[in-house]
């Protein structure tokens, strides 16, 4: 390799992208599990579930955001290289668990501003929330280490376009 080539940086892909975001959620989800960790052994004082909610809802939104990306734009592209073992099915099912576990965690957060004393109410928040952040780091690791690969191996420069393409549009619409 000349000492130019060495120099070359090679080409975005979509897998980059995405594994971009993955990083900037696990971030968020380190800050959640620190604020998890707040709750006290008295309840939840307000200050402490106004963070919590805040982080909850930016991994809400960024995820939305994210899950569209992979659905809409990555799986459809990706499907015809995946075979009946290694298919999408679990990635798309973690995403419906995630939405389900989004609404336990809210109702949760909501149950402990009803009473900020009610220790039970400040345990099922922190549950919910932990499976929620181990939940999210299992599946992120399962797509950057089998399927982003797959992608990074068998996609078609012109298949990347058509991703990155489809990627704006969802960009341009969030």
């Amino acid at each position: 390799m000349t000492p130019a080539a060495a120099n070359q940086t090679r080409p975005l892909r979509p897998a980059d992208v995405l594994k971009h975001e993955h990083r900037r959620i696990e971030e968020r989800l380190g800050e959640l599990s620190d604020a998890l960790g707040v709750l006290g052994e008295r309840g939840a004082e307000n200050s402490v579930l106004d963070r919590i909610e805040e982080i909850a809802s930016y991994i809400d939104r960024e995820m939305a955001v994210h899950h569209r990306k992979e659905e809409e734009c990555l799986f459809p592209v990706l499907a015809p290289y995946l075979d009946r073992h290694l298919n999408l099915d679990g990635r798309i099912a973690d995403h419906e668990d995630l939405k389900i576990m989004s609404g336990k965690f809210q109702a949760a957060i909501d149950e402990c501003r009803d009473d900020d004393s009610d220790l039970f109410a400040a345990q099922m928040l922190r549950g919910y929330g932990l499976y929620i952040v181990h939940l999210v780091l299992e599946h992120l690791l399962k797509e950057d280490q089998i399927l982003f690969l797959v992608a990074e191996h068998c996609l078609s420069e012109e298949e990347e376009a058509e991703i990155f393409r489809r990627f704006r549009t969802i960009d341009t619409s969030s």
